[in-house]
């Protein structure tokens, strides 16, 4: 099994957005051994269509390894990643000590892939708010263990099914859908927070007279 793995230069995991390395690891003879090394230059890259571009390069390098580990790959280098077939692990480690435990969690869910696939359950993500009634979710993390999925096809049966007064979800940015749909299912939204690649957006429903 070959996993990269984003590092610094004291190989220890780090994010796709720090100046560092990604090495390819292989395991052999249950020794891990280091196969390439080169630049992350996904750092450098300002704006989405450079991150794109970056991340599409470091890919390419990657040959035919589909596992990345990191401690933090957020946003359109996620996307990208996933779009491209990768597993995408995030770990706070040093590079040696995550990739017994990745492998490992990697073997599992190449078996459950093969099992039957099961219908997808939001409520083992939801998390209770501060109030009765108040839920929050982190959509990253489910779009993460879920790459087949999208935020809508998540959120789209909750939001019409669902009882909730306000649902609070961490975004890496808001969903084009939002601005259609919402309204439709009777909706709005509001930023409660917002950080590079990161916000946190409230779903209310909207009070009718």
């Amino acid at each position: 099994m070959k996993i990269a793995v984003v590092e610094n230069n004291n190989q220890k995991t780090s994010s796709i957005f720090e100046p560092g390395f990604v090495a390819i690891y292989e395991e052999d003879g249950g020794e891990w051994k280091v196969l390439n090394r080169f630049e992350n230059k996904v750092f450098n890259a300002k704006g989405m269509a450079a991150v794109r571009t970056a991340v599409a390069d470091t890919i390419k390098q990657l040959d035919d390894v589909k596992i990345v580990v990191a401690s933090e790959i957020p946003g359109i280098a996620s996307g990208t990643f996933q779009a491209a077939g990768f597993d995408i692990f995030l770990v706070e480690n040093s590079a040696l000590d995550a990739l017994d435990s990745v492998k490992k969690e990697m073997l599992e869910l190449i078996e459950e892939r093969q099992e039957k696939p099961r219908k997808f359950d939001i409520t083992q993500f939801l998390e209770h708010g501060m109030n009765k009634g108040d839920f929050c979710l982190n959509m990253e993390e489910i779009l993460l263990k879920n790459p087949d999925l999208s935020s809508k096809k998540i959120l789209i049966p909750y939001l019409k099914n669902g009882e909730f007064n306000n649902l609070d979800v961490i975004f890496s940015h808001i969903p084009k859908w939002f601005n259609t749909e919402l309204a439709v299912l009777g909706f709005k939204y509001e930023t409660m927070s917002e950080l590079p690649n990161k916000m946190t957006i409230r779903i209310v429903r909207v009070q009718t007279l």
